[in-house]
């Protein structure tokens, strides 16, 4: 398993009251805001990116699902996640 880099290098809390999902769901929003996670950037896919966090894919789909409810990211199906606002 590869260890995450760059904006996905963070540590969970799980032993927080708040669920990982939310957790996951407010460091991604945090990268997004801050510019590590430019408009258009692609995001790894929660599959993958859950296997380099070790939580549960459902857990990283949730957090991602959230943040498209948002309307920070967009999911594009086979074409990947990106985060929202890049130029057409």
């Amino acid at each position: 398993m590869r260890e995450p880099n760059g904006p996905f290098a963070f540590q969970l809390d799980r032993s927080a009251e708040r669920p990982l999902a939310e957790q996951l769901q407010q460091r991604l929003r945090a990268a997004i805001e801050a510019g590590q996670l430019q408009a258009g950037a692609r995001l790894p896919s929660w599959r993958d990116l859950a296997a380099q966090l070790g939580v549960a894919r459902g857990t990283l789909r949730e957090a991602y699902e959230r943040l498209v409810d948002e309307r920070l990211i967009v999911a594009s199906g086979a074409a990947g996640t990106h985060v929202a606002g890049a130029p057409p």
